[in-house]
C-alpha cells in the first residue's frame, strides 16, 4: 500500500504538471499582410457592388523575387459564379474587368507604403490570365479631378470607388497593348532560368 501511494503521488503531480505546461502556441499571423489583403478587397468591391463580391474568388499580395522591394497584387476571379435574376451571364469581358480593377489598383498603389510591382489578373473558369505593371497602370490613369489632400488608405477608398469606369478608346488600346497574357508563374519560370537559385524573403508587409 505505501508503495501504490507513493505512485499515485507521483501520478498526481504529474499531471497537475501537465495541466500547467502550455498548449504550443501557433505561428502569430502577420497582420499587416492581413490587413494588406482586405484593403485589395475592399478596393476591388465597392459597398454596393454584389456582382463583384460573387465572382472575386481570392487576392494575393506576393513580393516579385526579381526586386525583393516591390509586391505584387494576383487577383483571382470566376464569372461563373455570377447570378441574378436579370441577367443571364456576367456583363464583363475579361478586358474589362482588367482594365476596370487596373485603374483602381493604379489607384490605390499611390497611397500604399510598399511598392506595387503588377497586377496579375486570373480568370479561373477559361484559365486567362494577364498581368500590367502597376507603375505604367498609374500612367495610363493618374489620378483624376481633386484627389484627397491626406494619402490616406479611408481617404483615397470612396475617391477610388467613384473613379469614372468608362474608357476612351485611345487609352483602352494603351491598356490593350501593355497587358501580357501571362501568368505570374510563368513570369517567374523564364526569370529563375536565367538566374542561379536564391533564398528569398518571407512576402511579409510588417514594418513597412
Amino acid at each position: 500500500m505505501p508503495r501504490l501511494s507513493i505512485y499515485l503521488t507521483i501520478l498526481a503531480l504529474a499531471v497537475a504538471a501537465g495541466a500547467q505546461t502550455p498548449p504550443p502556441v501557433a505561428a502569430p499571423a502577420d497582420t499587416a499582410m492581413q490587413r494588406v489583403i482586405a484593403q485589395v478587397r475592399q478596393v476591388l468591391v465597392a459597398p454596393r457592388e454584389p456582382a463583384f463580391a460573387q465572382v472575386l474568388v481570392g487576392t494575393e499580395v506576393l513580393r516579385d523575387p526579381r526586386d525583393t522591394s516591390f509586391y505584387d497584387i494576383v487577383v483571382r476571379f470566376d464569372p461563373e459564379r455570377f447570378r441574378d435574376p436579370h441577367l443571364s451571364r456576367y456583363p464583363l469581358t475579361f478586358e474589362d474587368q482588367f482594365v476596370l480593377w487596373g485603374k483602381r489598383l493604379a489607384l490605390y498603389s499611390q497611397v500604399t507604403p510598399w511598392k506595387a510591382g503588377r497586377f496579375y489578373l486570373h480568370e479561373v473558369s477559361s484559365g486567362r490570365q494577364a498581368w500590367v505593371a502597376l507603375p505604367d497602370a498609374r500612367l495610363l490613369f493618374p489620378a483624376y479631378g481633386t484627389p484627397p489632400r491626406a494619402k490616406t488608405f479611408s481617404s483615397w477608398l470612396p475617391y477610388i470607388h467613384n473613379a469614372p469606369r468608362a474608357t476612351e478608346p485611345r487609352a483602352l488600346g494603351l491598356w490593350l497593348r501593355l497587358m501580357e497574357e501571362e501568368s505570374r508563374e510563368s513570369v517567374l519560370y523564364q526569370w529563375r532560368a536565367t538566374v542561379p537559385d536564391t533564398v528569398l524573403p518571407a512576402d511579409s508587409l510588417g514594418g513597412q
